[in-house]
């Protein structure tokens, strides 16, 4: 009785291997891969991909810093080998999992220890703009010129220097800009009757 039910949870496990196999081409494929198996592929490592980098509380869209860009770069490679048939899925999975997994105990580090969140991101946040005046010898430093510095005041809705109250280049590499707040002015028009409220930019 054991017998039989031995023999047909392996002809079980035997014909889901090859339907799996037909599907797939195989963990890693001897032979070059059909369309549809490609594309099945595709779905399979992203999902592994995706499930992994949620768990692993990945920065990847998040934040950009070096550490991220890099963890973004070898992890592209690494899905782009499993989907394709270079690597097998199973040691894409793994390699996945271990660079995630570095990934996380690095930036884990980074937020408990501040020198080795600056070794890993940087260290300086230089001024560039200081109440609507440009600061060259930081914009030399950071090799930013002064269009450089105009277009990126300009994606944040900035149209005048004059408007800045300061402006920084991030240990991420972006520049943050800090606008300057109006003045406001209570102009009574009428006494005690009404009161206009007047913005000085």
């Amino acid at each position: 009785m054991n017998l039989f039910a031995q023999a047909g949870s392996s002809d079980w496990l035997q014909r889901i291997g090859g339907a799996l196999e037909q599907v797939f081409g195989g963990d890693t494929p001897q032979q070059p891969l059909l369309l549809y198996q490609i594309a099945a592929r595709a779905i399979v490592v992203y999902l592994i991909g995706l499930i992994i980098v949620r768990i692993g509380k990945s920065r990847v869209v998040a934040r950009i810093t070096a550490i991220d860009i890099i963890n973004a770069f070898i992890l592209g490679s690494l899905l782009s080998r499993g989907i394709t048939g270079s690597a097998s899925i199973s040691g894409t999975t793994v390699a996945t999992v271990a660079i995630v997994a570095c990934h996380w105990l690095l930036t884990l580090l980074a937020c408990r220890w501040h020198w080795f969140g600056t070794l890993l991101k940087g260290r300086y946040i230089r001024p560039l703009v200081v109440d609507g005046k440009p600061q060259p010898e930081n914009l030399r430093h950071s090799h930013i010129s002064d269009h450089d510095l105009m277009e990126s005041i300009r994606l944040r809705g900035v149209e005048d220097l004059e408007q800045v109250a300061h402006a920084y280049k991030e240990r991420n590499g972006e520049i943050s800009v800090i606008t300057k707040k109006p003045r406001v002015v209570d102009v009574p028009v009428r006494d005690g009757v009404q009161t206009v409220r007047i913005e000085l930019h």
